[in-house]
């Protein structure tokens, strides 16, 4: 996200904290479209009602968040505004609710094996709660750019493992084992972050919001990893399947 490499395009605000950070969220949605090219694109006919809302409320949050920068960029704060409104109090919502439902279906029917049902589950949990989390943070710190930007650029980050796993096995050296795969798509997401930081190092102040990502991220995919074996998490899936 260097800000010298490339020249300051027409229009654009002078000082913007990441210039291109539209083309690295048009990435998160070409991955996105990779990865469920087989398991959801292929047979986009044959599948449930609910697993089309899902998908076009995730790619319509990582599709929003294309157009926020360039708004920013170009001076139009009113339209950023009122997009970003939307964004957090209609589509994150929706996303939460929808994503819990999404979960929920896994848990009742679904040929996963139960350990890693309990993993994905966990992930799931964690992803959920951490979305509204971030976009609360960026909501409260919406006059600091410096907070703000980061915290919403890390929603982002939340969303990209399953399409990275799902991605994986068009490499053979992938297609043994859904747990390592599962675990190597987080341990990116934590590299990414770190990458984010030393950023920032290099900018001369290292700020929260990457921080706390990397701290959550990392808590979440060690975590993932043990919850087939706690009693409290099954207790609570029960209770989900119960609802």
């Amino acid at each position: 996200m260097a800000t010298t490499a490339l020249p300051r395009a027409i229009g654009q605000r002078s000082g913007v904290l990441y210039p291109h950070a539209q083309w690295y969220f048009l990435a998160a949605i070409a991955t996105t479209w990779l990865g469920f090219a087989q398991s959801y694109f292929a047979v986009i006919r044959t599948q449930a009602l609910l697993h089309h809302i899902h998908g076009a409320l995730m790619g319509g949050w990582i599709a929003l968040l294309i157009v926020q920068p360039i708004l920013y960029q170009r001076g139009k704060l009113y339209w950023h505004r009122v997009l970003g409104r939307w964004g957090a109090f209609l589509l994150v919502p929706a996303i939460v609710v929808v994503g819990f439902l999404m979960m929920r279906s896994m848990l009742i029917a679904s040929a996963i094996p139960p350990f890693m049902i309990n993993h994905l589950a966990f992930l799931d949990v964690g992803a959920l709660l951490l979305l509204p989390t971030y976009v609360g943070l960026a909501i409260y710190y919406g006059r600091n750019t410096d907070l703000h930007a980061r915290y919403i650029a890390s929603t982002v980050l939340l969303m990209m493992p399953p399409a990275i796993v799902r991605a994986m096995p068009i490499l053979p050296v992938f297609r043994k084992s859904m747990p390592a795969d599962v675990n190597m798509a987080m341990g990116l997401m934590s590299l990414i972050l770190i990458v984010l930081l030393l950023d920032d190092a290099r900018r001369g102040k290292v700020r929260a919001p990457y921080i706390v990502a990397l701290i959550a991220n990392t808590a979440l995919g060690i975590g993932a990893n043990f919850a087939n074996g706690w009693a409290w998490w099954h207790a609570f899936t029960a209770w989900v399947v119960r609802l």
